[in-house]
C-alpha cells in the first residue's frame, strides 16, 4: 500500500453524525499476467536438464525480484528441483503445490540451441505457474531471446539473471489510485479517532485497528459500527479480505451506514479473484 496524500477533511455539520475523512491511496493490483499474488507463497521450481544450471541462476534472480514487491525483500520463495518432464499437466502442478506447500508454484524450463553465426545462444524458455487459490488451470508463459557468452567463456550466469528478472516483471503488482473514507467523531474521544486516523495515513493500519477497537467494546451502536466499519477498512487495506468482511458483517449488524454498500462490493471483487 502507497501513501499519497494526506487525508483530507469532508466537513459536516457538527452533530452526533459521524464525519468522514478521505484516504488517497495507491492500491495493490493483478500483475501484467492477469494473476493476483499478493499475501500468497511462492516457490520456483527447475527441472533436470541439460540447462537447468540456466534455470537456477534464472530462478534465484526471479526470487529475488518478486521478494522485493511482494515480501518487503525477506527471502522467503522457495526454490526446488524436480525430474525432467516431456510435458506439464494439472496433475503435475497440483503435485508440486503439495510437495512445496506453496500456494503460487513457477514450473521453469529453458533450452539452450546451437551458436549462430553471430555466437550468439537461441534461448528459449516455458514458465508454467498455477495458483492453489485462483483458477484450477494451468498458466503457460513462453518466451525467446538470443544470449551472449562472456567474451572467451562459456558462462551464461549474468545472462540468466538478466532473464530471470525480465521473466518476475510479468508478475509485479501493478498499482491503482483510489479514495478511501473513514468515520470520525468529533467529540470527548476526539483525539482518539485522530490518532487513529493519523496511524491510518501513516500506514500503520495494524496499530489504528488497535485504537478503532476500543470503540467497539462500549458507546453507542452507531459510534461502534462506525469504528467496525473502519476496522474493516482496516484490514480490506492490509489485503486481508476475509477479516474486512467479518468487520463489516458487524458494522451493518449495528447500524446502516451509508459507506458500507461500496466497501462490500470492493471486499466480494477482491474475495472472488
Amino acid at each position: 500500500m502507497k501513501k499519497l496524500l494526506f487525508p483530507l477533511l469532508a466537513l459536516l455539520a457538527v452533530s452526533c453524525s459521524p464525519q468522514v475523512y478521505s484516504l488517497i491511496l495507491d492500491v495493490r493490483q493483478p500483475s501484467q499476467s492477469g494473476l493476483d499474488l499478493a499475501r500468497k507463497s511462492m516457490a520456483i521450481v527447475t527441472m533436470e536438464t541439460p540447462d537447468s544450471t540456466f534455470d537456477r541462476n534464472a530462478a534465484s534472480a526471479m526470487a529475488r525480484v518478486l521478494e522485493q514487491d511482494y515480501f518487503g525483500g525477506d527471502e522467503v520463495v522457495q526454490m526446488y528441483r524436480v525430474p525432467s518432464a516431456d510435458s506439464v499437466s494439472l496433475d503435475l502442478m497440483h503435485s508440486l503445490v503439495m510437495d512445496t506447500d506453496a500456494d503460487v508454484v513457477f514450473l521453469l524450463s529453458s533450452t539452450i540451441g546451437m551458436p549462430d553465426d553471430k555466437a550468439r545462444l537461441p534461448l528459449r524458455t516455458i514458465l508454467n505457474v498455477y495458483d492453489s487459490m485462483g483458477e484450477d488451470k494451468v498458466h503457460g508463459f513462453k518466451g525467446s531471446a538470443f544470449l551472449t557468452p562472456k567474451d572467451g567463456t562459456s558462462d551464461l550466469s549474468d545472462e540468466a539473471e538478466k532473464v530471470g528478472s525480465r521473466i518476475a516483471t510479468r508478475f509485479l503488482s501493478t498499482w491503482k489510485t483510489e479514495s478511501f473514507s473513514l468515520y470520525y467523531f468529533d467529540d470527548f474521544n476526539s483525539s482518539s479517532w485522530e490518532k487513529a486516523l493519523k496511524l491510518a495515513y501513516e500506514n500503520k493500519f495494524g496499530k489504528a485497528i488497535d485504537v478503532w477497537t476500543q470503540f467497539v467494546k462500549g458507546g453507542t451502536a452507531l459510534k461502534r459500527a462506525a469504528a467496525s466499519y473502519n476496522i474493516a477498512m482496516a484490514f480490506y487495506l492490509l489485503e486481508d479480505y476475509e477479516m474486512a468482511a467479518k468487520w463489516l458483517d458487524m458494522a451493518d449488524s449495528l447500524e446502516n451506514l451509508s459507506l458500507s454498500q461500496g466497501l462490500r462490493k470492493r471486499i466480494k471483487s477482491r474475495l472472488e479473484k
